[in-house]
């Protein structure tokens, strides 16, 4: 959508869905945090708006916060947690203000509300007071949602993912980036979106599906070997005519952040699609497809493990790093089926294991 000229504007089904995968996931990762004894662990919203929609709906700041207070009981006192949402408009960040200051929040709760670019929130606000003196930033979780792409550079979202803890979820804006990419005004800008110069390829390019593959695939690319996130999903968002809108990048080191990012998309898209559309019912969540394809990812597993003798966490790690599924599925959906059908065979297994399990240090051996 264009971005709005008013200070509140409607919630669009899309928008809704991309919270509730942010919802899901924060309620998780403010629990996992909590139990590491950090001193401290920040959220930082890039794009924060006014808190809330026309219809009442809560915004991601708000989203944030509630996520948090889920936990306070949880959360030790020494822990502070820090809230910094960035949001250039004066209108919407005093709007925000207002709605954050009718919160009761917990004394280690602390919030900055700041009217800036996400650029320069970021590093007036968080970065400055920790990279200045060698300190590494806390356990941080940037969300980076804007209207348009001249405001994303990859060289702060690679500074984020350099740090320990530190995660991303971007608000890819493909369709203005596709509809603007051969502008001649954009190059530079363009590059700093992309970290890259590579993206002019696409510029020889005249079939939309190979278009979007590979500005898709280039930012993946991007995040994993420029960046150095170790794991990368997508999840796509297509418009009320069915065409893709944005896609949401989420860039991790953390295993366990991934699955849990994993857990959340799939509440949104059990199909293991990753989509989600407004040409659907818009009344619910729907789907794509009844049910996932198992059997998509045992080729895959296959494929990768083809004549070798490895280990069920080291099938669990490719999973995770180079598929849509998660750690819940493909032991009963995949490793089960293949064991019975002789494809794979446990290698010297504990006595009293049984058919059908696979603990993590079991190691197993795929035919040919």
């Amino acid at each position: 959508m264009p971005a709005p000229k008013t200070t509140l504007w409607p919630l669009e089904p899309h928008t809704r869905a991309k919270h509730e995968i942010l919802r899901r996931y924060l309620e998780a990762w403010t629990a996992i945090l909590s139990l590491g004894k950090f001193p401290r662990i920040a959220y930082v919203d890039g794009f924060a708006g006014p808190g809330v929609y026309a219809g009442g709906e809560s915004g991601s700041p708000i989203i944030a916060l509630e996520a948090a207070l889920q936990h306070k009981d949880r959360i030790p006192p020494t822990t502070v947690l820090l809230f910094l949402f960035i949001e250039k408009d004066e209108d919407r960040a005093d709007h925000l203000r207002s709605l954050v200051g009718t919160m009761d929040l917990p004394k280690n709760f602390h919030t900055k509300i700041v009217s800036a670019t996400f650029e320069e929130g970021f590093q007036t606000h968080l970065l400055h007071f920790y990279a200045k003196d060698e300190r590494p930033l806390p356990p941080t979780f940037a969300f980076i949602d804007p209207f348009g792409w001249s405001q994303t550079p990859f060289e702060l979202v690679k500074t984020i993912l350099s740090f320990p803890s530190c995660e991303v979820l971007i608000n890819f804006m493909y369709e203005e980036v596709n509809r603007f990419v051969s502008h001649p005004h954009h190059p530079a800008t363009f590059d700093r979106l992309f970290g890259t110069e590579r993206w002019r390829e696409v510029l020889e390019l005249e079939d939309k599906h190979a278009r979007r593959a590979l500005l898709h695939d280039l930012y993946v690319r991007q995040l994993r070997e420029a960046a150095g996130a170790r794991y990368v999903r997508s999840f796509e968002m297509r418009n009320d005519k069915d065409v893709t809108d944005y896609f949401l990048f989420f860039a991790t080191n953390s295993r366990k952040g991934i699955q849990k990012m994993k857990e959340a998309m799939w509440r949104v898209d059990q199909s293991g699609e990753f989509r989600f559309s407004d040409a659907t019912n818009q009344a619910q969540l729907l789907l794509f497809s009844p049910q996932p394809d198992f059997e998509k990812l045992a080729q895959a597993i296959c494929a990768r493990f083809a004549s070798r003798e490895v280990t069920v966490n080291e099938i669990e790690d490719f999973v995770l790093a180079e598929t849509p599924f998660h750690e819940t599925q493909y032991k009963r959906n995949v490793l089960t089926k293949l064991e019975d059908r002789g494809v794979i065979t446990a290698v010297s297994p504990p006595a009293k294991r049984r058919r059908g399990a696979f603990p993590p240090e079991l190691r197993l051996r795929f035919s040919s």
